[in-house]
């Protein structure tokens, strides 16, 4: 098991067992175990089966699509930097054996960037009228999909890529996002289980690989229901607590930057409140990933590690805004800090 802290959930339990072995600096003594309490610390002493409480795990496979800003528009920056706009929600809901069990689409219609760009009409074969016919305001179509996801559930993704975007636009409407589940990345998942490799494959190839004919790509609904095809053959049972992590937003940062070296330059950038002790901590310096994408490693003095991801979205020549997310560091993404120490280009991009 992972430095990083892993969440073992049986109802309403939440157990954090943290078993901490430093693989890059790792002495025979260097253990470090933890056990965090969690939302019902009665249960802990009077455990009650989860099933016969009827809580049942569901596990929501989710992909977005959005629009972006054209050249009719600026880029909305207040109160959050929104480098895209929800206009589609497609999830298949999993129960806890994986297995298949409800499905849904939730068209939204864009408050701010109201005209579809091309490239998004192209790629998605959304229309304009559509959205006006039968999207919803955001808040509505996120209130059914929290109803649609349940009383206990995890999100799964292809990648990472979405969850940022529906942070942003939670926090664009004003909705709490302090109270995230647990993350589920199928396509490092798939990688480094089926293909035993590190690199990253898209939902198209993945289908390829197994013989799979998926529906139509770009389609939230479909793009769903063809990683429900790649999960079929993902022994999550086994494996897939590796890769589980949760992702912790923060309100947004209204501070600008000249340049992404400025960014990385400050120390302010680096520094974050543990989740789960409430300690200052400041992270070690930035691996810059390129294109204005960072990433560094915090711990606390209990112990506890956080991946801490930045973005920068440049909204002029001179203004770069950056987005902050922190990960409770798995086994994963303690595999994926490694390899890009090793691969990043260092701080200065």
């Amino acid at each position: 098991m992972h430095p990083g802290g892993r969440i073992w959930r049986s109802g309403e339990i939440a157990i954090h067992a943290i078993i901490r072995l430093r693989r890059t600096r790792c002495t025979g003594s260097d253990i470090f175990l933890y056990i965090r309490m969690g939302r019902a610390y009665n249960d802990l002493i009077h455990p009650t089966d989860q099933k016969q409480k009827g809580v049942i795990m569901n596990y929501i496979i989710f992909d977005l699509e959005w629009n972006q800003c054209g050249s009719e528009c600026e880029i909305i920056t207040e109160p959050v930097c929104l480098p895209g706009e929800i206009i589609e929600i497609g999830a298949v809901k999993l129960d806890d054996a994986f297995k298949k069990v409800d499905e849904l689409r939730l068209y939204i219609k864009p408050q701010y960037y109201q005209k579809l760009h091309r490239r998004i009409v192209t790629l998605t074969g959304i229309r304009d009228k559509l959205l006006q016919e039968q999207g919803l305001s955001f808040p509505q179509a996120y209130e059914k999909f929290m109803v649609f996801c349940g009383e206990e559930y995890s999100f799964m993704t292809w990648s990472r890529s979405d969850l940022p975007i529906l942070i942003d636009n939670m926090l664009l409407h004003g909705i709490d996002v302090s109270n995230l589940p647990d993350t589920y990345d199928l396509q490092r998942i798939f990688c480094n289980e089926i293909m035993r490799f590190s690199r990253k494959m898209s939902l198209d190839d993945a289908l390829k690989v197994l013989n799979e004919k998926g529906d139509t790509a770009h389609d939230a609904l479909n793009d769903s229901r063809n990683t429900v095809l790649v999960c079929n053959y993902l022994n999550l049972e086994e494996y897939g607590g590796e890769y589980v992590s949760r992702a912790f937003a923060e309100p947004p940062i209204h501070t600008v930057y000249d340049s992404p070296k400025a960014a990385l330059a400050d120390e302010k950038l680096r520094q974050y409140t543990c989740p789960w002790c409430g300690e200052a901590v400041t992270a070690e310096p930035w691996l810059h990933l390129g294109r204005e994408e960072s990433m560094a490693r915090g711990q606390c003095s209990q112990g506890d590690e956080i991946l801490l991801t930045m973005e920068l979205t440049r909204t002029a020549p001179d203004r770069y805004h950056p987005r902050r997310i922190l990960y409770e560091m798995s086994d994963d993404l303690w595999e994926v800090y490694s390899q890009e120490q090793g691969n990043a280009p260092g701080e200065n991009p």
